[in-house]
């Protein structure tokens, strides 16, 4: 049998279905899966690095410790950065501690927009989504919605939850409604009720993500493990964690778990076990019914307390503005940044695009901030311990002087 060179391409997209299939691969073994299911290929080891490198799929030698208390990021190897940004940034591992980080892949120039994106997982703040069970706002989007026109359409089922399209009625049935739907799924309206009168949305996160499970498991196993490595890849870290940096934890903690343990036991009620009675598929659509079981492996996994909390936390220390963002999660934080977050839709948080602040060099990474730039450095080093479990080490907190300069002063009139 002759050898053949593959082109760029096809290895590419083998050495990416490996990594997709076990994303802790290194060259080595990655070079070896490529020659186990391509004999006929001549690859070498460092065109498979170079491949690798280039696609964000290489993690660094030299790895920091990591404890419990530390977010962990991933590469998401399913996400064609290069499509989505039109070859203009691309993200790779930078080490373990700070995980993932988006660089330019060229010159970009100030006030680009780079990309824009709609959540993988979205829910609005509580005020909206009152509105949106009583009606007046969109079941997706939470955009208020205007009486009298012809485009704002109903749940065919429950009949009150409304939507200001049928794109948006389609994609929140896809996402989640056939899972919150109350004339369906009558125990779902016990857990949120319980998040809204706690105003506990990183409860409702937390579901959201679960229902994308729930729902990829009825499209076939594939879908399965894509969503289960979308979610994955986003930095994680277990909410206790991050609410024992707080100075209550000591006299709340106790309270705080048995909250936790009241939540988890309504959303297995919800959505542990198959919801049955949905209408059948029509005109040879997808099917409708949740009714399929997930596999055992999995439902042992995430419907455990140490998952839920994982799902909490990792809603709270991604979500932008109630979205989480596969591309915009591999963004980090600077205390000056040099990109901003946009919403592209009147009127609603659903959706982001990212834009530059200054003339961004190729190989510089883009950064936003986590925080109000405005506060002083002990304030900003205090929050974002706090809420993301990170010392900022970025220029200007490490420098001597901590007064704002005219970039950040730009980007704060940008961001305010």
């Amino acid at each position: 049998m002759a050898s053949i060179t593959p082109d760029a391409a096809d290895l590419l997209a083998l050495i990416k279905d490996v990594k997709q299939k076990d994303a802790s691969l290194g060259v080595k073994k990655v070079l070896a899966e490529v020659q186990a299911q391509q004999p006929t290929w001549l690859v070498s080891e460092k065109r498979v690095k170079k491949l690798m490198s280039d696609a964000g799929l290489v993690q660094t030698k030299a790895e920091p410790e990591v404890d419990a208390s530390v977010p962990v990021s991933h590469v998401d190897a399913a996400v064609d950065v290069h499509a989505l940004t039109q070859g203009k940034l691309k993200v790779r591992m930078i080490n373990r501690l700070v995980g993932k980080g988006m660089f330019a892949n060229e010159d970009l120039p100030k006030d680009m927009n780079l990309f824009t994106e709609f959540p993988f997982v979205y829910f609005p703040p509580w005020k909206r989504m009152t509105m949106v069970r009583k009606g007046d706002a969109c079941g997706l989007c939470a955009r208020t919605l205007k009486n009298g026109s012809i485009l704002v359409c109903g749940c065919p089922t429950c009949k009150r939850v409304r939507y200001c399209t049928k794109a948006c009625r389609d994609t929140a049935w896809d996402s989640f409604h056939r899972f919150e739907c109350a004339a369906i799924n009558p125990h779902i309206k016990a857990y949120m009720d319980f998040c809204e009168g706690e105003t506990w949305n990183a409860g409702m996160g937390a579901l959201r993500c679960y229902e994308r499970i729930l729902i990829a498991n009825e499209i076939s196993p594939e879908e399965l493990k894509r969503v289960l490595k979308h979610l994955d890849a986003f930095a994680t870290v277990s909410q206790e964690e991050r609410q024992k940096k707080e100075t209550a934890w000591d006299m709340m903690g106790d309270q705080t778990y048995d909250m936790w343990k009241k939540a988890l036991s309504l959303l297995v009620k919800a959505c542990k076990y198959p919801v049955e009675g949905l209408p059948a598929a029509k005109n040879g659509g997808s099917p409708q019914a949740v009714t399929k079981p997930l596999p055992d492996d999995v439902a042992n996994s995430i419907f455990t307390m140490d998952m839920y909390l994982k799902f909490l936390g990792r809603y709270n220390i991604n979500n932008q503005d109630g979205g989480l963002y596969l591309l915009h999660s591999s963004l980090n934080h600077a205390c000056v940044p040099n990109v901003v977050i946009d919403h592209p839709g009147a009127g609603t948080n659903y959706g982001v695009t990212v834009r530059t602040l200054r003339p961004i060099k190729k190989g510089e990474e883009l950064y936003i901030t986590y925080c109000d730039p405005r506060w002083g450095r002990e304030t900003r080093q205090q929050y974002l311990k706090t809420e993301y479990l990170f010392g900022c080490k970025c220029k200007r907190c490490q420098g001597a002087s901590d007064e704002l300069g005219g970039e950040l002063m730009e980007a704060i009139f940008r961001l305010v």
